[in-house]
């Protein structure tokens, strides 16, 4: 496979990444231009770091290693050459349209270096293995495309189409152009993950699209923080007015600016919930009600998640594991109190939504299994009596089969169990007897670790608590009191 740059075709080999990082280098250099904004996305910086993950890379590879087999950095570096070259020619030009094509490619530098970062984390190629967060969305790239990280625009389109029918035309380019943020006519693993969340539901993720970014007055393309505000000064006399983009900080979420009711300009992430929940709730609120200053505010009630509670069901087997260990599965492991609502994503584990708020003031991984926590959504875990009535279409049963198959974050249920089992099982042992005073007990918390609820307690009593529970030294101990000594904090807090 060859790289191709200004019409000649490139043999892609270590000398050809060299001179895209030489490229790199010079746009890095580019700090006192003054086309450039100097907020995020900032082209020198971008650049440089991009620079930088390709040395990685180059490190990282076997120098007899034949790189024109790897598709995507083939893929990739043609690209780099491509938007260097652009970059390098458009800086010389004047003008407020030069200014926006620079900023443009600034986003898309951008992109590229995250998806370089998901696919090449810490330089080693990992493409074949990422987890797309969203099940439907997974369980549809591993069936169409295996264990690709990149497929030509033209096959996936054929492929989604089959799944849910794309129109031709204008709508078919403004989808691709919303999906492929590299611009390399090319669909990567991360873009179509990067996709599938910002338009989910995946049952009508194309009808969820059409309303949110191709007839929302209110949706703005390859737009940067600074840009929104200079867009939504012109309503600052009209409070109410907002727009949405995608976050180039947080890919994979949303970012809304809006003009507050004393005339200020404000952007923010919401997070843990679809831009359609945060819409109605920023509407009822009176915050985003008029999309870049319309006054008519578009009706998003077709965005409603028709299976807004996914339901989990639970063999009997299940029933008996956490019986025998006195336990129960719907219990959250965390607390031991509230019952599990919420489902991480990509991993798959469960918890209460208290946990996870608390959880999340000091940590964005999972405290199961530490995996990044990309999303998550609400679940209801079945009543044994409704175990023995068929489950409706749209729960998810457990899958033992699917364990050592668990591609791309496929979620398995029996995955959850095992972690939750371990978690339970190596629990440290409570508090001794000789020291009653460091742990105020709870029956609902008898069977978790031992840590002091109150952080005013004399050092000396926490240390002693926690090595004498840790006497068995496992992982899953340490992360135990690890949450607990977070959740306690916040408490606190």
């Amino acid at each position: 496979m060859h790289a191709i740059h200004g019409g000649h075709s490139v043999s892609l080999d270590r000398k050809s990444v060299e001179k895209v990082i030489q490229k790199l280098d010079g746009l890095s250099k580019f700090s006192g231009v003054s086309q450039l904004q100097r907020s995020h996305p900032y082209l020198p910086d971008i650049t440089r770091d991009t620079k930088e993950h390709l040395h990685q890379i180059l490190d990282k590879i076997d120098k007899t290693c034949d790189l024109s087999n790897n598709q995507y950095l083939n893929v990739t570096v043609k690209n780099l050459l491509k938007m260097t070259t652009q970059c390098t020619e458009m800086v010389k030009k004047q003008g407020r349209e030069a200014r926006r094509n620079l900023t443009k490619l600034s986003l898309i530098f951008s992109h590229i270096l995250c998806e370089l970062r998901a696919l090449y984390p810490g330089g080693r190629f990992q493409g074949h293995s990422y987890r797309i967060t969203k099940l439907e969305a997974s369980k549809f790239w591993t069936q169409a495309f295996g264990t690709k990280c990149l497929v030509k625009w033209e096959e996936f389109r054929d492929k989604l189409h089959a799944v849910h029918p794309i129109g031709e035309g204008p709508l078919e380019s403004a989808l691709h152009s919303t999906m492929d943020l590299t611009c390399n006519d090319y669909i990567s693993v991360f873009e179509f993950d990067i996709f599938s969340r910002l338009f989910q539901p995946w049952e009508s993720l194309l009808q969820n699209w059409m309303l949110l970014a191709v007839t929302h007055p209110g949706y703005m393309a390859f737009l940067t923080y600074d840009e929104v505000k200079d867009l939504l000064q012109g309503h600052i006399n009209k409070p109410g007015s907002y727009i949405f983009r995608l976050s180039c900080t947080h890919l994979g979420q949303w970012a809304i600016g809006y003009v507050t009711p004393g005339g200020n300009i404000l952007q923010t992430i919401p997070h843990n919930k679809s831009l359609y929940d945060a819409l109605k709730e920023g509407e009822r609120e009176g915050l985003y009600l008029y999309p870049n200053g319309l006054s008519c505010n578009p009706d998003l009630s077709q965005l409603t998640n028709p299976n807004p509670n996914t339901l989990i069901h639970v063999t009997q087997e299940q029933w008996e594991l956490y019986s025998d260990m006195d336990s129960t599965f719907e219990l959250c492991k965390i607390c031991a109190d509230n019952e599990k609502n919420t489902r991480l994503q990509p991993c798959g584990h469960l918890l209460c939504d208290m946990c996870l708020t608390k959880w999340q003031k000091s940590d964005n991984t999972c405290p199961f299994c530490r995996t990044k926590i990309t999303g998550r959504e609400e679940v209801h875990i079945a009543t044994r009596s409704q175990q023995t009535s068929s489950p409706p279409n749209n729960t998810e049963q457990p899958d033992n089969d699917n364990i050592a198959s668990n591609v791309c974050g496929a979620f398995s249920q029996s995955v959850v169990n095992e972690d939750e089992a371990d978690w339970i099982r190596n629990r440290p042992l409570p508090a001794p007897p000789e020291a009653p005073s460091i742990t105020a007990h709870h029956p609902s918390t008898r069977a978790l670790p031992s840590v002091p609820a109150d952080h005013s307690l004399p050092s000396t009593s926490r240390v002693a608590s926690v090595s004498w529970a840790a006497r068995s030294s496992m992982p899953t101990q340490r992360r135990v009191l690890r949450v607990q000594d977070v959740l306690s904090r916040t408490r606190r807090t």
